[in-house]
C-alpha cells in the first residue's frame, strides 16, 4: 500500500520544516501539501500545495482539506497537542490511510510527571484515540526520540545555562540517556512512510546516541572554557522542582520533564528499537556536539 499523497501540520516549526525537507528530496517523490491556519504568513516551495483552513481548525474544512490524502504528519507544538483529536476524526472521515502524531519526545511517563505537566495526559490519550480508530480504517505510526538534543544543550533543558555558563550536574551527569537530533526525528519520519507496511501501526523507537550531562559539559568547556558548576542529589532537585510546581512555578515545568529523562534509557535493547528498520546513518555524539556549538 503506498502512501504518496502526504498532508503535513506544522511545516514552518522547527520540525516540521525539516521533515517537509524529507519529503521533498525523498526519491519516492511525494505529493506533498502543507496545511496552514489562515492567519499564516509562512511561505513554502512552489512545489507544495497548500491548504488553508480558519485558525481554530474546524471539522469540516479539516475534512475536506484531508480528502484524497493517504497520510497526515502532526509537527504540531505540545501546546496545540489537543487540536489532534480533531486532525484524527477529520482523518477517518475523509479515509485518509495513516495518521502520524506529535508523539516524538519522551514514551514512558511517571504518574507524577502526567499529574503536573497535564498535557502529556493528553499526549498518552491522544495515543489511545488514535490506536482506538485502527477499527475505522486509520493505521498509524509514532515515532518516539525521548529528547531534542539541539535544543536540550542551548535552551537549559539539561541545565547548562548559557548566559551565566553555568550548570547544574544532577548526581555528578553521569547518567546515560537517549539523544536525537531534530533532523534524525524528521527523516525518520519520512523512512517510516516509505516503509510503509513495516511500519503499519507500530510505535517505534529512535535514536542518534546515549549522552549524560557529564560527557555535554566536557565538549562545552573544550569549546568555551570552564564553567560554574552546582552539584546536586536527584531527589533533592526533583522535589524541588514538584513544589514549585504545585506552587504554579511554571518555569519548573522543564525540570520536571528532565526529571523523567534521568534515570536514563536503554533503548537499543527494547524491542521497538526502529533504528535499523528505517535504514537511519548512524551519528555520533561529537558530530551532533559539533553542529550545536558552531558559532559560539
Amino acid at each position: 500500500m503506498a502512501l504518496n499523497r502526504v498532508l503535513l501540520i506544522g511545516a514552518a516549526g522547527n520540525l516540521g520544516s525539516l521533515i517537509l525537507k524529507y519529503l521533498l528530496s525523498s526519491p519516492s517523490k511525494f505529493n506533498v501539501t502543507v496545511l496552514t491556519r489562515e492567519s499564516s504568513t509562512s511561505k513554502f516551495p512552489s512545489t507544495v500545495t497548500v491548504s488553508k483552513v480558519a485558525d481554530d481548525y474546524p471539522p469540516a474544512q479539516l475534512v475536506e482539506a484531508f480528502k484524497g490524502i493517504d497520510v497526515v504528519i502532526s509537527a504540531i507544538s505540545m501546546m496545540g497537542m489537543h487540536e489532534q483529536y480533531k486532525f484524527i476524526d477529520a482523518c477517518v472521515a475523509a479515509k485518509v490511510k495513516r495518521y502520524i502524531p506529535t508523539e516524538y519526545g519522551l514514551d514512558d511517563l511517571p504518574d507524577w510527571l502526567v499529574e503536573l505537566r497535564p498535557m502529556f495526559r493528553i499526549k498518552h490519550d491522544v495515543r489511545d484515540y488514535l490506536v482506538s480508530k485502527e477499527k475505522e480504517g486509520l493505521d498509524w505510526t509514532c515515532i518516539i526520540c525521548n529528547v531534542f538534543f539541539e535544543m536540550g544543550v542551548k535552551s537549559g533543558f539539561f541545565q547548562f545555562f548559557w548566559p551565566d555558563k553555568k550548570a547544574v550536574l544532577i548526581d555528578g551527569g553521569e547518567t546515560k540517556w537517549v539523544a536525537t537530533t531534530l533532523d534524525t526525528v524528521a527523516l525518520a519520519v519520512v523512512k517510516a512512510i516509505e516503509k510503509d507496511e513495516a511500519t503499519r501501526n507500530k510505535l517505534l523507537l529512535i535514536q542518534d546516541f546515549r549522552t549524560s550531562q557529564k560527557e555535554i559539559l566536557e565538549a562545552i568547556e573544550e569549546k568555551t572554557g570552564k564553567w560554574n558548576v552546582e552539584n546536586v542529589s536527584y531527589e533533592k532537585w526533583l522535589e524541588e522542582a514538584k513544589e514549585r510546581a504545585r506552587d504554579g512555578d511554571d518555569s519548573a515545568l522543564s525540570k520536571l520533564t528532565f526529571g523523567s529523562v534521568l534515570p536514563g534509557s536503554e533503548w537499543e535493547k527494547r524491542d521497538e528499537f526502529a533504528n535499523n528498520l528505517l535504514e537511519l546513518p548512524t551519528k555520533s555524539f561529537k558530530q551532533a556536539m559539533e553542529s550545536v556549538l558552531q558559532g559560539v
